[in-house]
C-alpha cells in the first residue's frame, strides 16, 4: 500500500491521499474520497457493459504463437531495465505477463477490479498518478480495445519519466476479440504517426509475420462458425476436407518456414499479424 500511495495523487487537485479507513482514502488537499475495494482504490467505476473475462494461463510457451512472441519481446525489454525501475502495466487484466515482473517494482491498473490488479482506473477519464513517475509503461494487447486512444496516449506520456520507455504489443491481422470492445486495427504507418502526435520517439518497431496464419484462420472460421450450421452429410464432408487441408497446411509450413519478426520495411509483407513497439519519452521537450 505504501508503494501505491507514493505514486498516486488525487486526480482532482494532485493532492496527497491519506488512508481514512480500510475502505476509503481521502485527499488531504481537496477532500476528494476514493473507495477501496479489497485493497484496490477505485478511481473510475467499471462500465456496466465491460467485457469481464476468466483467467487464462499464460507463459513463454502458452497461447497462440503471437502471444508467445509478445512474451519474448516483453521479457527481453524488462530484463534490460534497471532493477529499481518503477513499472506500470496498463490494462493488465489478470496479469498475463505478471511473471515477467517478479522481484520488480511493479504496479498494474485496469478498468475492471480483477484480483491481480493494484488499482482500478480508466486513464482516458482520470489520471491518478504523479507526473513523470514511471520508468517504464506496458501496454500489451490493449490499445485496440481503447476507443479514445488519443486520451490514453496523452495520459501515458504524462506519467512516464523523461527518458522512460513505453512497451506496446498491438495486433493487426487478427479476428475480432473481446467483442464488442474491439475498436481499432493499426498499420505501422498509423503507429508511427500516433507516436509522433503524442510526443514519443520510436526506438523500435517490428512486425510479427506468420506465413500460414491466414490459412489457419480460414479453416478455424469454417470449423467453428460454418460447419455446425450444415446438414449432417455436409458436416461429414466438411470435416474430411478440413483434415485434408490441415495436412496440406502442415506441408506448406515446411516450405514457408516459421513465424518471424522483422522491421515492416524490411519484411516487405503487407500482412503483419501484429506489431511490437518501444516508444521513448524525450529527455527534453525543448
Amino acid at each position: 500500500m505504501e508503494d501505491l500511495l507514493s505514486v498516486v495523487v488525487c486526480p482532482e487537485c494532485q493532492g496527497e491521499f491519506e488512508i481514512e479507513a480500510e475502505n476509503f482514502w481521502r485527499c488531504q488537499k481537496c477532500g476528494h474520497t476514493v473507495q477501496v475495494l479489497e485493497g484496490k482504490p477505485i478511481f473510475t467505476p467499471t462500465p456496466e457493459t465491460a467485457h469481464i473475462f476468466k483467467r487464462i494461463e499464460r507463459g513463454p510457451d502458452k497461447g497462440t504463437p503471437w502471444r508467445q512472441a509478445n512474451w519474448r519481446f516483453l521479457e527481453s525489454q524488462i530484463k534490460s531495465l534497471d532493477p529499481q525501475a518503477q513499472i506500470l502495466d496498463v490494462g493488465a487484466g489478470h496479469g498475463d505477463f505478471a511473471d515477467i515482473f517478479t522481484n520488480r517494482r511493479y504496479l498494474s491498473v485496469d478498468i475492471v477490479p480483477y484480483e491481480e490488479v493494484h488499482l482500478v482506473c480508466d486513464l482516458t477519464e482520470r489520471i491518478p498518478f504523479r507526473e513523470n513517475t514511471f520508468d517504464a509503461l506496458v501496454l500489451m494487447n490493449v490499445l485496440e480495445h481503447v476507443y479514445r486512444f488519443h486520451e490514453l496516449m496523452d495520459a501515458l506520456f504524462r506519467v512516464l519519466k523523461p527518458g522512460g520507455k513505453l512497451f506496446i504489443a498491438v495486433p493487426f491481422m487478427i479476428k475480432i476479440h473481446q467483442a464488442p470492445y474491439d475498436f481499432h486495427r493499426y498499420t505501422h504507418y498509423s503507429l508511427r504517426d500516433i507516436a509522433a502526435q503524442h510526443g514519443f520517439e520510436i526506438q523500435w518497431l517490428e512486425g510479427y509475420y506468420d506465413p500460414i496464419f491466414f490459412m489457419g484462420e480460414g479453416t478455424r472460421n469454417f470449423r467453428f462458425w460454418v460447419l455446425p450450421k450444415l446438414s449432417r452429410p455436409a458436416r461429414w464432408l466438411g470435416r474430411g476436407l478440413l483434415m485434408l487441408m490441415d495436412g496440406l497446411m502442415a506441408l506448406l509450413s515446411l516450405l514457408a518456414g516459421k513465424p518471424f519478426v522483422k522491421s515492416p520495411e524490411e519484411a516487405n509483407n503487407p500482412a503483419a499479424i501484429g506489431y511490437h513497439l518501444i516508444l521513448k519519452k524525450p529527455t527534453s521537450t525543448i
